[in-house]
């Protein structure tokens, strides 16, 4: 998953980006099949936390979490 997230990431062109978003997905689906998971279930859980903590679509997210139990 990370080799093909580096790709992706270092992809400069389109179509190369998709072609490994689609590599992405198909770990994803991969990984579904282990656990035994359906996609619907997997997009239920993304959901409810995207409601709860937010999504990505704004290009911003957390570098760091302090944990105020820990000071």
């Amino acid at each position: 998953m990370q080799e093909e997230a580096l790709e992706f990431k270092e992809a400069t062109v389109q179509k190369d980006a998709i072609e490994e978003l689609a590599d992405v997905l198909e770990l994803v689906h991969a990984a579904l099949d282990i656990y035994n998971v359906s996609y619907q279930e997997l997009e239920q859980v993304r959901l409810a936390k995207k409601e709860k903590r937010g999504g990505f679509s704004e290009g911003i997210y957390l570098v760091e979490v302090e944990d105020e139990n820990l000071r």
